[in-house]
């Protein structure tokens, strides 16, 4: 057979011609990685700044959200200012694109703003009314732009032309105090304290109630708590205290303001110390469906006796808060100590001293105090319907009672709305 000739510069002619190609084609894929890593870079620089936002509002609105909500001559307008400021804070020790995020807290374009959600009157959708009055919500706006002069920062400028992108995420928090009830979680008991505080007196014989000494203002303002040393001091704050006195053992347990509470614990001493120290969980609360109702009365069974490792327990949780249940109707029952009350009302309390005495009797001063939790339940987000799964939708609303829900002034629920 015969060989064609072999001829060397038909192959640089080759190798001539795909080299060009080969260069463009590089050319390309590598512009094309660029755009693939600057927008997979914007994506996550705008995922950061959605946390960043989000956590800078929930910030601020737990903030807010403090005892000074209680005191006398409350200072909204500087409020909203500190709350504002602990939301620049947060943004400041988050990085997005390895940059720390900054918010603007002064001047007429604030990056965060309190205000309400109001009716428009038109359609379904609400509008943002700006107001440091009452506030329910706060709007916080977290950008990384070149107005801002810190904007993203691109890959192969060169490549793409493109060396800084813009990026704003505008996240708004919903504080609501108006709960149905409360239900606890696998790994998130109720924050409550197992027992009840009586509420008033219907005869008005009786001053020691929390109608009296914290509604009325009518309580000592000898202490205070000290957020910053988590220390409770002897000094005036503005919030009136209330003296809660247990009654000795043997002796008539209607005497005390005061009443453990039977939340599936038999009234058991290590039980009660266990619920101080964690809260109600799901199996304490299974006799209520899981549900500490915030406004509806609950049938307990109680007792007037506070022993002195139950004392010991609640001196631990001092400067905690807590939920506590109040009381209006009770009576005794056979079984020494024990009673048998009606609760209706759920109110947040801290206690902040506990002064053991003689005979197994224990004086606890408490206070009021702002609390937030995950554990509340919104009406607004309850369908009671729920509750009659096997009827037809109408006959289930017929079933469900209306309810009027006060707001709570002592408990609020924060979530992410928009």
């Amino acid at each position: 057979m015969k060989k064609l000739p072999y001829n060397q510069n038909d192959n640089s002619m080759r190798r001539g011609t795909l080299l060009p190609a080969i260069a463009f084609s590089l050319l390309v894929v590598a512009a094309a990685s660029a755009l693939v890593m600057n927008k997979l870079w914007i994506d996550a620089a705008e995922v950061e700044l959605q946390s960043v936002a989000e956590a800078s509002a929930l910030a601020a609105a737990g903030n807010y959200l403090g005892d000074d909500l209680l005191k006398p001559g409350f200072d909204a307008d500087a409020a909203v200012e500190q709350a504002k400021q602990r939301a620049a804070d947060v943004a400041a020790s988050n990085m997005v694109g390895g940059q720390p995020v900054s918010l603007t807290i002064t001047g007429d374009e604030t990056d965060v703003v309190f205000g309400r959600r109001v009716d428009n009157g038109i359609d379904p959708e609400t509008v943002f009314l700006l107001t440091n009055k009452n506030p329910s919500v706060v709007e916080v706006r977290a950008s990384r732009s070149r107005v801002l002069g810190n904007p993203i920062n691109l890959f192969y400028p060169g490549v793409t032309k493109r060396a800084h992108a813009d990026a704003t995420m505008i996240v708004e928090v919903t504080f609501d105090n108006r709960i149905d009830h409360f239900v606890a979680a696998p790994a998130r008991p109720i924050p409550a304290f197992p027992f009840a505080i009586l509420a008033n007196d219907p005869l008005g014989k009786r001053t020691d109630t929390w109608a009296n000494m914290i509604e009325a203002g009518q309580g000592a303002d000898e202490y205070a708590y000290n957020e910053v040393t988590h220390e409770v001091v002897k000094q005036s704050d503005g919030i009136p205290e209330m003296i809660l006195k247990s009654v000795p053992l043997k002796s008539d347990p209607l005497e005390g303001n005061v009443q453990l509470l039977d939340f599936n614990n038999d009234l058991n001493d290590q039980k009660i110390i266990q619920q101080i120290h964690n809260g109600l969980t799901q199996l304490d609360m299974q006799p209520w469906n899981n549900r500490l109702q915030a406004h509806q009365e609950i049938e307990m069974t109680g007792l007037g006796n506070i022993t002195t490792p139950i004392q010991f327990a609640l001196e631990s949780q001092i400067g905690q808060q807590k939920l506590c249940l109040l009381y209006n109707q009770v009576s005794a029952m056979d079984v020494p100590g024990w009673t048998s009350l009606t609760c209706e009302g759920v109110v947040a309390i801290r206690i902040l001293k506990v002064i053991p005495e003689s005979g197994e009797v224990a004086t606890v001063i408490i206070q009021p105090t702002v609390l937030t939790t995950k554990s509340a339940v919104l009406a607004q987000f309850f369908d009671e319907t729920a509750d009659y799964p096997d009827l037809p939708p109408n006959l289930a609303e017929m079933m469900v009672e209306p309810k009027t829900i006060t707001p709570n002034k002592y408990v609020y629920k924060i979530y992410v709305s928009r």
